[in-house]
């Protein structure tokens, strides 16, 4: 009896897109369907005389640091686009939580094991880097990396543009007439992270502003983003702006402010990132300039790519860059007279 791989070849797709036309997915084309038909005649085969297919588990293992769920929001719309996206695609999502790097490559072994038929990976830190990704690699396990990317890493990624949206921002004050702008941020290690200072400091850059370095501060090492604000605003030469680059910190920094007695935006402006998915007060919301990226949508085109290589190994590799969409709001107003 031929097995699934072997109709697979004959027709020249999956073994996954054989298990759904014998399983009557709803999901695969009437071509695609046709050509598994067609190898099926040729081989004197049947759909009726295989089984579900054990080769493929029709699940989908993905990665992700949950954490706190109420303050990691942008993971859980991550995580809801990809649920939905699979849900029509007839998979379900296997989560694992990734707190650690041992911790991430134990969980990823043990989905590999009960053959998850591919990966979507929110991996918790560069360090992942190395043996672990290597071997996703060498056992030519699908995967998509989500937000982030890996140097030297061939996995196809699908990621918001976090250098051209920090830029944005930058530009954004500029045109207020802010010179003095301060960059409130996580330890840039990961990727996402980098991209936003490096959008920062490239968008000073071009507006020619220099000698900032006493503007940029990380979270981090004992320092929370409340005290790095305070220690901001009590500068002699304090900044007029503070580019907030994680959503997390945004109502720390917005206290830290109010604590100095100072008022948003006439005696500091405040742009961040993704402040849709900030925890504020009601009052709050829709108050803070940022740019806010869709992790539903990143979530969903993850799970677009992984199907389309677990369909085609030899899928040509794809970076899909979301832009995000500056809002403008109350929290940025002209540079003050100080």
């Amino acid at each position: 009896m031929a097995n699934l791989q072997d109709i697979a070849t004959k027709a020249g797709v999956s073994k996954v897109t054989v298990s759904k036309v014998i399983n009557n997915y709803e999901s695969v084309s009437s071509a695609t369907r046709e050509k598994v038909h067609r190898a099926l005649r040729e081989m004197n085969l049947h759909a009726s005389d295989l089984k579900r297919s054990k080769d493929s588990s029709m699940m989908i293992g993905m990665l992700m640091p949950l954490g706190d769920m109420s303050g990691n929001r942008f993971s859980m719309g991550i995580l809801a686009g990809a649920e939905e996206k699979a849900l029509e695609k007839d998979y379900f999502i296997l989560i694992g939580n990734t707190v650690s790097m041992e911790r991430e490559t134990k969980v990823a072994a043990k989905m590999l094991q009960r053959d998850v038929d591919g990966l979507i990976l929110l991996s918790v830190s560069p360090e992942l880097e190395g043996k672990h990704l290597d071997e996703l690699i060498h056992n030519r396990v699908p995967v998509v990396l989500v937000d982030q990317t890996f140097k030297d890493f061939p996995a196809h990624v699908v990621r918001g543009d976090n250098f051209a949206a920090a830029i944005k921002l930058i530009d954004h004050l500029v045109e207020l007439g802010h010179r003095r702008i301060a960059c409130i941020t996580l330890n840039p290690t990961r990727s996402t992270h980098v991209d936003r200072v490096k959008g920062y400091r490239i968008g000073l850059m071009n507006a020619e502003i220099q000698g900032q370095e006493e503007y940029y501060r990380t979270v981090g090492k004992g320092i929370n983003s409340y005290e790095a604000t305070r220690r901001l605003l009590t500068m002699e030469q304090r900044p007029t702006a503070l580019f907030v680059a994680q959503p997390s910190m945004l109502m720390n920094v917005f206290k830290a402010v109010q604590d100095q007695g100072l008022r948003v935006p006439e005696d500091v402006s405040i742009v961040a990132f993704d402040e849709q998915y900030a925890i504020l007060p009601d009052e709050y919301r829709g108050f803070f300039t940022s740019i806010n990226q869709s992790a539903k949508l990143i979530g969903s085109m993850a799970i677009e790519i992984l199907c389309q290589q677990m369909n085609d190994a030899s899928l040509e590799y794809q970076e899909i860059i979301l832009p995000g969409v500056l809002n403008i709001r109350k929290s940025s107003g002209p540079a003050p007279a100080i």
